[in-house]
């Protein structure tokens, strides 16, 4: 004996059945074509036993049914019909995962809801926008552009919509970049002069790149020090001090998971040294009168 018709609140994702029984039994079908997943456990069994049933919240503004059939070895045959009730606050969306290519772009995603809904989980998400964020009853386009990927990392954000005390979760994907190139116009700058000076150089790069000056040394600026694509560097010298030649090298590295790099010698010149002549010294004081 099982219960014949077992009914479930929208917000529940497990119900117990209860089988009596003196007999070995098996689930034989499971008709649940009107509900989408769901799990129906253990498949046999000797005797007493409990049958669990495992779905997902029901987000729709209808009820779903299922049907399972447990058959016995002499032919006996109980059906249970398995109704979830409707959400009242109906929520569903065209898609759980939206991919894209390190191009980026535009795609779709649909909600329909009987009430107001919102979307969150994008905030501080500079290369991901959609169209909008909340909405009315209805079914409406939500337009998501992707921007292009700026390094060869991969990169993804799970968002939420909420309608009630519906939530469904959708997760948007970019592949990185396959080949990231990196050049710069020179690897030693030309000698700058003691006074201090700026000169430029160029960069070549398909993803975004970042400058380096060594954190001991003061003496050299960089401006930038991050762009995307190609640009240029100014380098900016101060004035030598010492009579002494000056070196350091800087760096533009470009690339997360394989790492490129660019060393760039910078050198100035000291600042020559002038004798200044002291005034003529005279011991006898009344001279100087």
């Amino acid at each position: 004996m099982v219960e014949k018709n077992v009914s479930m609140p929208a917000s529940e994702t497990s119900w117990q059945v209860k089988i009596n029984a003196d007999c070995h039994w098996d689930v034989t079908s499971v008709d649940n074509s009107d509900w989408g997943a769901l799990t129906v456990s253990p498949r046999s069994g000797d005797g007493n036993g409990t049958l669990v049933l495992t779905s997902e919240e029901n987000h729709s503004s209808l009820d779903r049914t299922a049907t399972i059939i447990i058959s016995t070895k002499g032919g006996l045959e109980q059906h249970i019909t398995l109704r979830q009730m409707r959400s009242d606050d109906a929520l569903s969306i065209n898609q759980e995962v939206f991919d894209f290519t390190d191009e980026g772009g535009t795609q779709s995603l649909v909600i329909a809801s009987n009430s107001d809904w919102t979307i969150t989980g994008h905030e501080g998400i500079s290369w991901l926008e959609l169209g909008q964020t909340s909405g009315n009853t209805g079914t409406t386009e939500v337009p998501i552009r992707v921007k292009e990927a700026y390094d060869d990392a991969n990169r993804s954000v799970e968002l939420t919509a909420t309608a009630g005390n519906n939530h469904l979760n959708f997760t948007i994907t970019q592949e990185g970049k396959l080949a990231i190139i990196l050049g710069v116009s020179t690897n030693e700058m030309p000698m700058f002069v003691s006074e201090g000076d700026s000169l430029s150089l160029s960069v070549t790069c398909n993803a975004a790149w970042y400058a380096y000056v060594p954190s001991t040394v003061s003496w050299i600026h960089l401006e930038p020090t991050f762009g995307f694509g190609n640009g240029d560097i100014r380098v900016i010298c101060d004035r030598n001090p010492s009579e002494e030649e000056r070196q350091t090298t800087f760096i533009v590295t470009a690339g997360t998971k394989i790492v490129l790099q660019s060393d760039i010698l910078v050198k100035q010149e000291g600042n020559e040294y002038v004798i200044i002549p002291e005034e003529p010294h005279n011991p006898n004081p009344i001279l100087s009168r």
